[in-house]
């Protein structure tokens, strides 16, 4: 609605837009002075605190890793004051899937609307940041985790009132399929993709066993490394040089471990070598040593002597050179270690510093400048080779730039240009790749003749290792828990994306699993599956009872359990030789009765009233239960056989009272069927 006063036209606002204007600011203003996640980074769009890298650019404009263009405002403030309110209530390592939604409704904001303030959010931009979502990206995982954190932003705008009657919203992205356990022809492509043959894990293996040149062994042990535990390339090329260690296991026997760092959120780590890769892991770890010691040295010289330039004397040690002395051509090519195929001076002996500034940019760039010292050679290395993190390679700084096991120097593996003395650096993932996958035309296979057995290139790529380590121990039995930790991963439920048995493997497993159709008995009652009573010689319906040391078969239908829970002096009480559970358990009974049974006897001897009685009783449980643990240790009793007390052994309250009428006469201990051992036992307990 519009008002016009003389000349002045004012423009009506809603009491509820306005509340939803105040709520936004008051937001904004809250994350900015008063949380601390990212402190210090407001004024900046990108962001960084640990491992969470923030970046507030807009994927409307070309997003490169070092250029971007940062959000439009409004949206940009209320995006940082967004991420810093969900990360001040829930760190995470990545906030990567916040920006992608944040991201996804600048840009329909800005298509729909033509301004980004989050405040014109309507069900159009809704629907245009799903589109935007498949716009910007191409992996349907991608598509689903974006909307997932889309539907988050609209629920936080509409919880806390910073938009005006945003009506509800459901993302349009389904979970994809996860193609590991897909049954159809994807499912297969997939798992044929991920999986490396076992041609090719051999021909790797032979690519160690043979490498007779520096770069094939330097190569070949990074993968060999990746071949005795499920691993990431990245974990790998930050190993240290010390990173082997041993710890006995409960034999005494010693076992390897590798001091791992595992990506992912894991942390640190033991990789355990299976005692047949000891050797090999031996092997590769020095040939590693051996081949970077001379980049270690070069990289601790740089840390130990800033501003100095490293050479080396006519021994090949290091040599300090510094000073800001000129320095002639012929230094110069010798101190950078180039090869001096040009005329370095002129007719008259002067310097001739043009001939080498067309060898190179970095060449160019040192000579342009007419000075060229040793300080000046010393600054140009560390710019070059210290890095984003020095003195360390990583961002998590655990292992120093000198004690890397992966460095080497620049041009180690080249033969047609010399290698510079100075320099130190890690390959990179894709220039260990390169040497085993053909598409790079570098593959070490392909330079040794070796191929598949159908004579097509090895085509290998560094996790697929991963992938095929983790299956095979999946195919071997290994359980979800101890491969999760065996493979660095933060949790059990990841074992799934590398897992690439085949349906019909997973089959078989789910078979064997299932128990056959009549399980013996002594099977059933350890798995605790029913069992009968006609099973264990009782005529009625029903299924036994399992208690801590085997099974009853009492009718509590009819009566209630006349022994209180005390199954070992019941002739109700069913016990299963073979269970190992069972007799632990009987003897642990036995023993604390002989303790019971120790301790009436003592106060008896002291006079206590009463103590007798409960005399006779241990000893009448102990014999009972004494007897049980010696059948059940019998070895020609075969597992399997139901043992119970006789019925003469435990007279019902009938036979007791006639027995004590004189009724019945025959004293229970000469009843036919007791064992020798029983009759012994209850010698000793009525004496």
């Amino acid at each position: 609605m519009k008002a016009e006063i003389g000349n002045k036209i004012i423009q009506f606002v809603p009491r509820a837009d306005l509340d939803a204007r105040a709520n936004l600011a008051e937001f904004v203003r809250m994350a900015r002075e008063e949380l601390t996640a990212f402190d210090g980074a407001w004024a900046g769009d990108r962001w960084q605190q640990g491992k969470a890298v923030a970046v507030f650019a807009t994927k409307t404009k070309p997003l490169r890793s070092y250029s971007f263009t940062p959000m439009a405002e409004p949206f940009k403030q209320f995006a940082k004051a967004y991420v810093r309110y969900q990360y001040s209530h829930n760190p995470v390592v990545s906030v990567a899937y916040w920006l992608h939604a944040l991201r996804c409704i600048e840009a329909a904001l800005l298509q729909v609307h033509g301004s980004a303030e989050i405040g014109l959010l309507n069900l159009a931009v809704m629907d245009v940041s799903a589109a935007k979502c498949r716009e910007f990206f191409k992996s349907e995982d991608v598509w689903h985790k974006t909307g997932l954190m889309l539907v988050r932003v609209y629920d936080f705008c509409r919880e806390h009132d910073l938009v005006r009657a945003l009506p509800p919203w459901s993302s349009p992205f389904s979970k994809p399929t996860i193609l590991t356990e897909d049954l159809g022809d994807a499912g297969k492509a997939h798992r044929e993709a991920k999986l490396p043959s076992n041609t090719s894990m051999l021909a790797l293996a032979d690519l160690f066993c043979q490498a007779d040149d520096k770069e094939s062994r330097f190569y070949s042990s990074i993968m060999v490394l990746l071949m005795v535990a499920p691993g990431r390339i990245s974990e790998v090329l930050r190993l240290p040089v010390n990173c082997i260690g041993f710890e006995p296991d409960q034999h005494g026997e010693q076992q390897m471990y590798l001091r791992w760092w595992a990506a992912k959120g894991k942390g640190f780590t033991k990789k355990w070598i299976v005692p047949a890769m000891h050797e090999v892991v031996s092997e590769a770890v020095r040939r590693l040593t051996e081949i970077g010691a001379p980049a270690r040295e070069a990289a601790k010289f740089a840390f130990d002597h800033p501003g100095e330039f490293l050479g080396r004397g006519s021994g090949g040690e290091c040599k300090s050179n510094a000073g800001d002395a000129l320095l002639s051509p012929e230094e110069f090519c010798a101190a950078m270690a180039l090869n001096q195929n040009v005329r370095l001076r002129y007719a008259d002996g002067s310097p001739r510093w043009s001939a080498l500034a067309g060898n190179t940019k970095w060449v160019a760039d040192l000579v342009s400048s007419g000075r060229v010292t040793y300080s000046r050679l010393a600054q140009y290395v560390h710019q070059t080779y210290c890095g984003l993190h020095w003195p360390f390679i990583d961002l998590g700084q655990t292992v120093h730039a000198w004690d890397a096991l992966c460095l080497h120097r620049e041009n180690e593996f080249r033969s047609d240009i010399a290698v510079k003395p100075f320099s130190w650096r890690l390959p990179t993932a894709t220039e260990v790749n390169s040497r085993i996958e053909p598409s790079y035309g570098r593959s070490l296979f392909e330079q040794r003749g070796i191929r598949d057995v159908d004579d097509s290139p090895i085509n290998l790529t560094s996790h697929q290792l991963r992938h095929w380590l983790s299956t095979m121990s999946a195919r071997a039995g290994m359980d979800d828990y101890t491969l999760a930790q065996w493979a660095g991963r933060a949790r059990i439920a990841d074992n799934r994306h590398y897992d690439h048995r085949t349906p019909e493997e997973r089959m078989s497993e789910a078979r064997n699993l299932v128990l056959p159709e009549k399980p013996a008995l002594l099977q059933r009652f350890k798995n605790r599956q029913p069992v009968t009573y006609q099973e264990l010689g009782v005529d009625r319906a029903g299924t036994a009872k399992p208690t801590l040391y085997g099974l009853c078969v009492h009718d509590y239908s009819m009566t209630p359990c006349t022994k209180v829970r005390q199954c070992m002096t019941c002739k109700q009480h069913v016990c299963i030789k073979g269970d190992a559970v069972t007799l632990d358990r009987i003897t642990c009974l036995e023993q604390q009765l002989q303790i019971s049974l120790d301790r009436a006897e003592k106060e008896q001897q002291a006079g206590t009233f009463g103590a007798d009685r409960w005399i006779d009783h241990y000893k009448w449980e102990l014999t009972h239960t004494r007897t049980m643990r010696m059948m059940l240790e019998r070895k020609d009793v075969p597992d399997g056989t139901a043992l119970r007390i006789p019925d003469a052994h435990d007279p019902s309250p009938v036979q007791r009272a006639m027995m004590d009428l004189g009724v019945l006469e025959t004293p229970v201990s000469e009843q036919a069927g007791l064992p020798v051992m029983v009759k012994a036992l209850l010698g000793a307990a009525n004496a």
